[in-house]
């Protein structure tokens, strides 16, 4: 009996962390079968590159002998349902395993036919870090953990120029050629305008990256959330003047601290010269002193800018980890070390910050009650 595993997904584009993946699952299985989605079914209102291209970028890639990149979806055209594909690929000699990151075990349930598909296919799940650990027993785990880079990632890097190292030599290239993934380009070419320099771009980045993981764990919108993280620092060196030259109206800031300011500032750049929608606007707004009523993005965005990778403060290995568990009790441990440090440095404290900390403390401990 020939132990097939089946690996599908966007593939847009295929990364390193992919590549990964397959080489492991090359090890472990006689065969597999690579199969890019032509329109993924949870991904309907999801622009992604032209299949042919995900294709040829696959094709790109240097996979050892054992791995078939399949057309089978692609040329099937419409919605890609999984049902299909494991059919299609069953045969009486083949012992078929379906190929899935543990933050899509979650949805398994959801899936079309998937009670017929538990039984087509044994599911073998890849563990990714700062997902849910616990153990499913009707699924398999696979022995290594897959490489935390996802496409939205990468897409970024694109954007930020700083895509060499995410992805194969081949893939690059066929990106530039193809000027693909240059959604967030309009965004990051603003930093120039607006004065950006090169070591908060580079923080930036770093904040993006996390929040997109936050995002992705907390099922919050990832485009809304990479733009806002995009543009959260964009006021950072704005003055009063450079707003009005641009003809923003310069918002209110008098009863903040002037380290606060960039945010207000950064908002209006968003509202008044990108049109963002609202929801973008006020998590841009509150990332630095945070407030009463933000929504699961604006916790995202504070949060992301709090814990990036090149944060060495105290405290912040805590709200990393509590970030891992809970939205509300990782703002409420942020906001904490917040107050308290600025209580030590006796630095004014922006009284929204305070009742903010109130809030989430009250939240988190009605929570802890239940």
């Amino acid at each position: 009996m020939i132990r097939t595993v089946i690996y599908g997904g966007s593939f847009d584009p295929v990364h390193k962390g992919h590549e990964e993946i397959i080489d492991n699952l090359a090890d472990k299985f006689d065969e597999v079968i690579v199969v890019p989605t032509h329109v993924s079914p949870f991904k309907q209102d999801y622009k992604a590159a032209p299949p042919e291209l995900r294709l040829k970028m696959l094709y790109k890639c240097n996979f050892k002998k054992n791995v078939v990149i399949s057309d089978f979806e692609i040329k099937k055209d419409g919605c890609s349902y999984s049902i299909d594909t494991v059919k299609h690929f069953a045969r009486n000699d083949r012992k078929l395993y379906f190929a899935i990151g543990s933050e899509g075990a979650r949805s398994v349930n959801k899936w079309k036919c998937a009670e017929e598909l538990k039984k087509l296919v044994t599911f073998y799940i890849i563990r990714r870090p700062g997902y849910d650990e616990s153990v499913l027993p009707e699924f398999e785990y696979a022995d290594f953990v897959g490489e935390d880079i996802s496409s939205s990632e990468v897409k970024v890097a694109v954007a930020m120029n700083r895509v060499s190292g995410l992805v194969s030599k081949g893939v690059e290239e066929i990106i530039k050629e193809q000027n693909l993934y240059d959604d967030y380009a309009k965004y990051t070419s603003s930093y120039k305008i607006f004065g950006l320099k090169e070591e908060r771009i580079e923080h930036t980045y770093r904040a993006t990256i996390e929040g997109i993981k936050l995002a992705k764990r907390y099922d919050v919108d990832v485009k809304d959330c990479t733009i806002a993280l995009i543009m959260h620092d964009i006021g950072k060196y704005v003055t009063p003047e450079m707003l009005e030259k641009f003809q923003i109206p310069v918002p209110n800031c008098d009863d903040l601290p002037i380290e606060c300011r960039h945010a207000e500032y950064g908002a209006a750049i968003c509202r008044n010269y990108f049109g963002l929608p609202e929801r973008i606007v006020e998590a841009v707004r509150t990332h630095t002193t945070c407030g009463m009523n933000m929504d699961a993005l604006g916790e995202i965005v504070a949060l992301a800018d709090y814990i990036e990778p090149g944060r060495k403060f105290k405290g912040v290995d805590e709200v990393r980890k509590a970030a891992t568990k809970s939205l509300t009790l990782a703002v409420e441990l942020m906001l904490k070390n917040m107050i308290d440090y600025l209580k030590t440095k006796k630095t004014y404290i922006a009284p929204i910050t305070e009742e903010a900390y109130r809030k989430y403390a009250e939240i988190n401990a009605k929570n802890a009650d239940k």
